[in-house]
């Protein structure tokens, strides 16, 4: 066999962009008339006409027990209210009252943080004597509010 580095699979009559893939599926090759790839069972279900189902469901009434209607997206909204799961009443309210911010804006609101600098036993001498030096330069008294 002779290597003229095309693949095995290659047909000649055909562009690079229209050869196989390597499942075997064509590419760029027009649809013919009972061509496999055709989807012949229809667009399918949408999230709108999902939505739309949870909708009719959850509007729905049904009995709560003491004789009273109400709708099932009331009776789950109630369940999730009376839950001991956090998942749950955090999901109930996040529905009454909107979703928590995952972000606080605190720009301008905080005061700057006291930065504390560790050292390790080694570094002590150099640290008192940066210590000393910095001192020494400072007149006493001079960090004290007037």
């Amino acid at each position: 066999m002779q290597d003229d580095g095309a693949s095995p699979r290659a047909t000649p009559h055909l562009t690079a962009a229209q050869q196989p893939r390597e499942d075997g599926r064509p590419v760029g090759i027009p649809f013919r008339k009972g061509d496999p790839r055709i989807n012949r069972k229809g667009r399918a279900r949408t999230f709108e006409q999902f939505r739309t189902l949870a909708q009719r469901i959850a509007a729905k009434e049904i009995g709560d027990g003491a004789g009273n209607l109400i709708t099932v997206g009331e009776a789950i909204l109630r369940t999730w209210a009376k839950s001991k799961e956090p998942v749950l009443q955090k999901a109930f309210i996040e529905y009454a009252f909107g979703k928590v911010p995952d972000k606080l804006d605190t720009l301008g609101q905080l005061e700057p943080k006291t930065t504390l600098i560790l050292h390790y036993g080694h570094e002590k001498e150099k640290r008192d004597a940066e210590h000393r030096r910095l001192s020494a330069e400072v007149p006493p008294g001079a960090d004290r509010d007037s």
